[in-house]
């Protein structure tokens, strides 16, 4: 092989595949761009080279931040709803304005939307057979973390609303506050927000489902401009890769 700088393919140094462990989101995704710009500089590896153990390591990594993560925004969303639903006065003002609801949208999905967004942004990072079974993977873990989380927290919330939140429970509640020398009028007042509040659980219910497609959805369109990007910088001549890894 020649030695002349000038004929050398444009390639960062890639590490031993044994010494690829990745053990959070960024160290994941760190490895993905690394391998992804050598690949652009014309080093193509099989995706036979990304064993057993390191597939699962990149599913678990995937699987972990998006339970972790969606769990998180899950438990927000009964309080977003109730501050738009006006329950909760977010700010100190029992009538929010559309900046209060606006925010209380950004607590339930906020997160979770930059989440989908990052992992978008990794999702592209793929042209060969190496890079695509690290994406294949770490977003395979994801949404699976996503819907685990999703099934969790609708059954959560279906529960709290027919088991915890019950009429019979809300009362029995609420009488114990008479023993507590509470005012009648206030005793009422705590009585009908309950009532009004838990149907908020299952409002909530339904908007995590609904987030958590949306969620899902934003890589896997971002993967498939992926595809076609690449498709076109094959038939450019920018980049080969053989047939089968496309």
């Amino acid at each position: 092989m020649s030695k002349d700088s000038n004929s050398t393919p444009d390639i960062m140094p890639v590490p031993p595949s044994n010494e690829i462990h990745p053990r959070g989101l960024l160290e994941a995704i760190s490895y993905i761009d690394q391998n992804f710009a050598n690949e652009l500089g014309g080093c193509m590896i099989k995706s036979r080279f990304l064993t057993t153990k390191q597939r699962l390591e990149f599913m678990e990594v995937g699987f972990r931040s998006s339970f972790a993560s969606g769990i998180v925004s899950a438990f927000l969303t009964p309080v977003a709803i109730g501050v738009i639903e006006q329950y909760i006065p977010m700010f100190g003002d029992p009538s929010p304005t559309f900046f209060d609801k606006f925010s209380a949208f950004l607590l339930a999905l906020g997160f979770s939307l930059g989440y989908a967004i990052f992992m978008a942004k990794a999702s592209t990072c793929f042209i060969g057979e190496y890079t695509r079974a690290m994406v294949l993977n770490l977003l395979g873990g994801m949404i699976f973390g996503a819907i685990v989380k999703a099934v969790v927290a609708f059954i959560a919330f279906h529960f709290l609303y027919f088991k915890i939140f019950t009429d019979n429970n809300v009362v029995w509640a609420v009488t114990k506050l008479y023993y507590t020398k509470t005012s009648q009028s206030t005793v009422y007042s705590i009585y009908n927000w309950v009532q009004g509040f838990k149907g908020i659980f299952l409002i909530s219910a339904y908007f995590v489902l609904i987030s958590t497609a949306v969620f899902i959805i934003i890589p896997i369109i971002a993967m498939l401009f992926a595809w076609r990007r690449n498709l076109k910088l094959i038939d450019a001549g920018v980049v080969h890769v053989d047939t089968d890894s496309i």
